[in-house]
């Protein structure tokens, strides 16, 4: 069926969304108490906390240091979740996010948005759909675009942004190419969630261009985690990298670095 252009598509979720109840019947009420994300090596546990136990506890690693401080800031300080049911001013429900905020997809707001979501959400989603040999994440994929970028001198903004043009992912998944192309919607709610995004982390609305080449041509370095297909031929321009298959637990802490090292390397620019 053709589309209308001038059909408000956009009106079409919001009537449906507006009256979604789900998360709320789903969550309740979420706890206000700090919660407190403490990292020991390869695995992570929360702990309801005071800010004073929150501060002394042992920091995992020296590299993810800065990192757990920016959670022990944002969480100690009382950016706790609000009622489930105070939503009354926002568009759509809200989703709980891995730090157990509440985060509305359809109505984001920069200050809503934290690094430690992207990196775990990510770090469990799998590309192409699940459809791989072996388990490889979007997170893997983001830091191997983002290592290139910073391997052929291109600029640490590209580089970041390199790192982050899957983030929409963190909070909508994704959906398979040949699924998204008809998903009205679901363009609009993504391309308005990268705007918050970009907004967040000072990245362009419009992703650079070799970011663009990058995701399509790091195609040909991963085809070798799936079987063998006739259209696999013409995915014949490859970046030269190499997956390493990480677990979900090694691939959320090499987003954090690379995000934290970026990071630092654009504050002192």
């Amino acid at each position: 069926m053709k589309q209308d252009p001038d059909y408000d598509w956009d009106s079409v979720a919001r009537r449906y969304v507006e009256r979604d109840t789900t998360a709320e019947q789903t969550f309740g009420s979420l706890s206000p108490e700090p919660l407190a994300v403490i990292r020991d090596g390869a695995s992570t546990s929360f702990e309801y906390l005071s800010s004073a136990e929150l501060v002394a506890a042992p920091p995992a690693t020296e590299q993810f240091v800065d990192v757990r401080e920016r959670i022990i800031g944002n969480i100690a300080t009382g950016l706790s979740a609000k009622p489930a049911n105070d939503n009354s001013a926002r568009v759509g429900d809200f989703m709980q996010t891995f730090t157990a905020r509440q985060f509305w997809p359809l109505d984001a707001r920069p200050e809503e948005v934290h690094i430690e979501d992207i990196a775990h959400a990510l770090s469990l989603q799998c590309r192409y759909a699940g459809h791989c040999r072996n388990f490889y994440s979007v997170a893997e994929h983001s830091v191997l675009i983002a290592r290139w970028l910073v391997d052929v001198g291109e600029s640490v903004e590209t580089a970041l942004a390199g790192l982050m043009h899957d983030a929409t992912e963190a909070y909508l998944v994704d959906m398979p190419r040949p699924v998204k192309r008809s998903l009205h919607e679901y363009r609009i709610h993504e391309a308005a969630l990268w705007r918050v995004i970009a907004k967040r982390y000072g990245l362009p609305e419009e992703l650079p261009a070799i970011v663009h080449g990058a995701d399509q041509r790091i195609i040909a370095d991963e085809l070798v985690n799936m079987l063998p297909m006739a259209w696999h031929g013409k995915h014949d321009s490859p970046l030269g990298v190499k997956l390493e298959l990480w677990s979900p637990n090694r691939a959320e802490q090499e987003f954090l670095a690379a995000y934290v090292a970026l990071d630092h390397m654009r504050m002192a620019a």
